[in-house]
């Protein structure tokens, strides 16, 4: 696995320095800053022999009732998955696209899926994600990210479904992995039955538990057909399942997170402009950030952090981006206060 694909490398760093990884602080993967549900929690701590002595319970009757309750949505368009990326590539191969349109920069999955499922990338060169101006000719699908990663800027649901309406004829694909963040601009449930359409979610970075490998998709009904017909049995542990479910019942988490993130990205954001950083105006849990010089680079600026434990996300080797650029994720006031104190002294 090129390393350059992912943020949260803490196991490998943990490992080349010989720490615990309790002494490093992540700002390379995009979670919430809450940590998870304490719901979650309770259920990994008392989990005992009947949660594994048992094939998963695949009809997961319970956890199915609550996401399509939650973006009132049909059961039949549901598609459970091992996580965001797995169900990207498996909504491809239910597509079958032949050309696919992708905004660049881009979660760096998303080309890797499309090559997997045959498909010719048409790139967008576009920092900015704006629909003015794109028009299908170039390819038969659009797959998009909103809010946009690495950028975190949201496209207006009123543009998108927009776009949508003067273009029928294209498959669709929009990962909205972060718009837990922005409820009300979900393209759920207007266009869950339009055909060729799947709207991906996940439900390890908003509940911060990405070891347990589980998200969900809603598809018009003849996609999510063949998207089950694709997909192998089984697809979700036990484990997962259950914390999904309870996640998903924490209600006063959901909110509390919410209070949280309206307070804590305007203040990071602050906290950077103070240090004559860039960071473009986002939506999503992190922030892309312009470096104002060609010294330090991003490379040699996450290299020097290294050294005090702080792993950040470097974008050199990202298409449409490069060495100008570092993503941070949002963490809690204190650990924002470490990499604050940290990167004054190298800018």
């Amino acid at each position: 696995m090129d390393e350059a694909l992912h943020g949260g490398r803490v196991h490998a760093l943990a490992r080349e320095r010989g720490l615990g990884l309790e002494a490093l602080l992540d700002f390379s993967a995009n979670l919430n800053p809450l940590g998870p549900p304490e719901g979650v929690m309770a259920l990994l701590r008392g989990a005992g022999p009947e949660f594994i002595a048992a094939y998963p319970d695949a009809d997961a009757p319970h956890l199915r009732a609550l996401l399509c309750a939650r973006h009132n949505v049909a059961a039949h368009s549901l598609v459970l998955g091992s996580g965001g990326a797995a169900l990207l590539f498996l909504a491809l191969r239910a597509l079958a696209p032949r050309r696919v349109i992708l905004p660049l920069p881009c979660f760096r999955e998303q080309p890797r899926a499309v090559a997997a499922c045959g498909a010719e990338l048409v790139p967008w060169q576009a920092l900015s994600t704006n629909l003015e101006g794109l028009e299908p000719r170039e390819g038969d699908a659009l797959l998009l990210t909103n809010p946009h990663n690495p950028t975190g800027e949201l496209l207006p649901r009123i543009q998108l479904e927009a776009w949508i309406s003067r273009h029928p004829q294209a498959a669709l694909i929009v990962d909205e992995a972060f718009m837990d963040y922005a409820p009300g601009e979900s393209l759920l449930p207007a266009i869950a039955d339009r055909p060729r359409t799947v709207i991906l979610r996940s439900l390890t970075k908003f509940y911060a538990m990405p070891a347990l490998r589980v998200g969900y998709a809603f598809a018009d009904a003849p996609t999510a057909a063949r998207m089950h017909d694709l997909q192998e049995a089984w697809p979700v542990g036990q484990l997962e399942l259950l914390a999904a479910r309870a996640a998903l019942e924490d209600t006063a988490y959901e909110a509390r997170s919410l209070r949280a993130f309206a307070e804590d990205l305007p203040a990071f954001l602050s906290e950077l402009r103070a240090l004559g950083l860039q960071p473009l105006q986002s939506r999503a849990p992190f922030a892309l950030v312009r470096l104002p010089g060609r010294d330090p680079s991003g490379t040699a600026l996450a290299q020097a952090l290294v050294q005090e434990g702080l792993l950040i996300r470097t974008c050199a080797t990202w298409p449409g981006l490069g060495d100008p650029f570092i993503r941070l994720a949002l963490r809690p006031p204190a650990e924002r206060g470490r990499l604050i104190q940290a990167l004054q002294g190298r800018l």
